[in-house]
């Protein structure tokens, strides 16, 4: 056992874990978190990209920065060409989470069936798509508002991409959006008018791609777990013992530290967040005259 590792279980019940067990354990987690942040950079690009598109086609089609909204009522050809940026962004983005979620193993089978239980996860009552779809919309909002704002204090669409793109997890503290929220009763954007706020999102971040990187990370989280903890089931382990990957601070973690007796807690206690980085070890129980 590594020296630095103290697992605490019945050695009369259960064969202590060795420190291969322990080391490929905490090898698993670093994948995990590795194709973690390789799914984020790529949905972030993709974010970027689909963002200074849209500004493009705001400014375009905008004439009043004060009366603009997306919609099909400003304009049903600038809706059109919006939603198929928005269309394709929300399909690429998809198509980018089963991708990276299903990278916990090669088996085809085990693939087909991650992807079935990631697609019927969501917030609330919504499934992952319908999730997703509803995060991008507020993130739509979001870009109205930038547009919004920085149209109205003078700056050029390059400047206005640009800027959206370095501020695209942060909206809400672009300087000119700022600026503009001092005068939000002036503008028709609703996200101007609330100054980027959406009543009821308990737990979301105001920033809609926030939201959308944060369920592309659990998610990842939740399937290479999930394929974990079938992979102990298949191979007969009895338990799990958990431990924490880092130092973040988290009551969530520091609970579920320990012996997990239960093999079957597997499925059902708290599943990674975007910040833990805590693996489970494997724990065989012994062999008594060919009984458990």
């Amino acid at each position: 056992m590594a020296k630095d590792i103290r697992i605490g279980i019945d050695t009369e019940r259960y064969i202590p874990p060795t420190e291969d067990d322990v080391a490929d354990a905490k090898d698993f987690m670093l994948e995990r978190e590795r194709n973690k942040e390789t799914l984020k950079e790529r949905v972030e690009e993709l974010l970027a990209l689909a963002a200074m598109r849209v500004i493009g086609i705001c400014y375009r089609y905008m004439t009043d920065p004060r009366s603009f909204t997306i919609s099909a009522d400003y304009s049903e050809t600038m809706m059109d060409e919006i939603t198929e940026v928005m269309d394709a962004l929300e399909d690429d983005i998809l198509n980018l989470i089963l991708e990276y979620s299903t990278r916990a193993t090669d088996d085809r089978e085990r693939m087909m069936l991650i992807s079935a239980w990631i697609a019927s996860l969501g917030r609330g009552n919504r499934n992952l798509s319908d999730t997703l779809h509803a995060y991008l919309l507020k993130t739509l909002r979001d870009w109205e508002a930038a547009a919004v704002a920085m149209r109205f204090m003078g700056l050029g669409v390059t400047e206005a991409q640009t800027r959206v793109r370095t501020y695209i997890r942060s909206i809400y503290t672009i300087p000119e959006v700022l600026a503009v929220f001092r005068r939000s009763g002036d503008f028709t954007a609703p996200m101007i008018r609330f100054h980027g706020v959406t009543s009821g999102a308990v737990g979301l971040s105001n920033n809609g791609s926030v939201n959308v990187l944060n369920m592309a990370a659990i998610t990842l989280q939740m399937a290479w777990m999930r394929s974990q903890a079938m992979d102990f089931e298949r191979d007969g382990v009895s338990g799990y013992f958990q431990l924490r990957g880092s130092d973040y601070p988290c009551d969530i973690c520091d609970d579920e530290t320990g012996f997990h007796s239960d093999i079957r807690e597997i499925y059902d206690k708290p599943y990674p967040h975007p910040n833990c980085c805590c693996y489970r070890v494997p724990v065989y129980e012994r062999m008594i005259d060919g009984l458990t």
